[in-house]
Order: structure tokens, then C-alpha cells, then sequence
């Protein structure tokens, strides 16, 4: 039999995390209903395609706060490529640099950021 105190977290987080998935199931169930009801105005004012061939759009996560990516580019020297940038920049802010999505992603943020600063530099 296991330990009391193990036993006693393990259900603690059970419990947390099951009220999580009570919450997002009740946050699904509103935004379902925000949807009909908007898919009901269109229908309304004479949308004729299907509201389902709508894309998606979806909220950017921003990797960095306002101006961080500048302060930490600044501090860093930019030296190197951009994907090196990164990398370093990754683990100063205690990011998995084995991760090559989120690493993409940064490069991609240090090219602009990197554009950007020369743009400003330059005019």
C-alpha cells in the first residue's frame, strides 16, 4: 500500500485537475452556444455559405513580453546566426532547447526582432 501523504496528494491534484475539466467543459459548452446563436444572425441577414467553412482564427501566444526580446537581444549582443540567438536566448529564459518547434518559433521572433533593430538603426 502506498504512503498516506503520497496517497493524499496524488487525490488532492485528482481532484484539481478534474475541476479544471469541469471548467473548460462548461467554457466549451458557452462558446458552443455563442456560436449557434451567431450562426443563427448569419443565416438572418442571408449568409449563404456554410458558417462550418469559416476558418478558425486563433489568438497569437506571444513568446515574449512588450520589449523583452529587444532588452534580451541587447544584453545578448545578437552575435552569431539567428538560430544561435535563440538558443541562447531560450536558455536564459530557461526554455527547452532540445525543443525544435519552440525553437523555430524564436528564430523566427530573433529574425524580426533583429530586422527590426537595423531598420531603426539605419533610417
Amino acid at each position: 500500500m502506498g504512503e498516506p501523504i503520497v496517497i493524499h496528494a496524488l487525490v488532492a491534484k485528482r481532484a484539481e485537475l478534474s475541476g479544471q475539466v469541469l471548467d473548460l467543459d462548461r467554457q466549451k459548452a458557452v462558446l458552443k452556444a455563442q456560436l449557434q446563436t451567431i450562426d443563427e444572425a448569419l443565416a438572418i441577414f442571408g449568409y449563404a455559405r456554410s458558417p462550418h467553412d469559416i476558418k478558425p482564427r486563433r489568438a497569437a501566444n506571444r513568446l515574449f513580453k512588450r520589449n523583452e526580446l529587444a532588452r534580451l537581444l541587447r544584453r545578448d549582443g545578437g552575435q552569431g546566426t539567428n538560430r544561435e540567438t535563440a538558443l541562447r536566448l531560450m536558455a536564459v529564459k530557461g526554455w527547452d532547447v532540445a525543443d525544435r518547434e519552440l525553437a523555430d518559433k524564436v528564430t523566427d521572433s530573433v529574425k524580426g526582432a533583429k530586422k527590426w533593430q537595423r531598420q531603426q538603426a539605419g533610417g
